[in-house]
């Protein structure tokens, strides 16, 4: 491997973390500007990203246990973000899918996010445009599966050391 290159894949390495760290860090300021948690403002974006769904298929999606987005749902509710409808295709079923003010809001949100992202991309060519996709999504991919390697192989799902327990 090139001198060029082992510098190139090292300096990704150093600013991928930090692109994470920033993004979660404006996930949070997103959150507080429309006064909900962070795990709801992820709710809400599964459900942008997917339409509506159950809480089962929420809670695989999000990586939580039922019991935690069956709260989620009802604080969304609450705050008239969400609201449980009916499944078309089984009646029996239902389903939680976003309001239009909420969407409206996450919308809002992300509007500068948005601009800055067409501004970035202006002078890219189709094909690196698309290159960034293809990285994204194989790495969206990986983190998904990496993530549930150590939910399998690591401790179990919400289990962690308490600041007391880890003394």
């Amino acid at each position: 491997m090139s001198t060029e290159r082992e510098r190139a894949i090292t300096e990704l390495f150093r600013v991928m973390p930090r692109h994470v760290q920033e993004t979660v860090r404006f996930y949070d300021a997103v959150a507080d500007q429309m006064g909900i948690h962070i795990t709801d403002l992820h709710c809400a974006g599964a459900l942008i990203d997917a339409g509506p769904m159950s809480a089962g298929e929420l809670a695989s999606r999000l990586g939580l246990t039922t019991g935690a987005v069956t709260r989620v749902i009802d604080r969304l509710v609450e705050r008239g973000f969400a609201q449980r409808v009916a499944d078309p295709a089984d009646r029996r079923r239902v389903l939680v899918d976003l309001t239009p003010e909420a969407t409206t809001q996450v919308g809002a949100q992300f509007a500068g996010m948005a601009i800055h992202l067409e501004q970035a991309v202006a002078g890219f060519s189709d094909d690196q445009v698309r290159f960034l996709v293809d990285f994204l999504d194989g790495s969206v991919e990986f983190t998904r599966s990496e993530t549930e390697r150590l939910r399998r192989e690591g401790r179990t799902h919400a289990t962690r050391v308490s600041r007391k327990d880890g003394e």
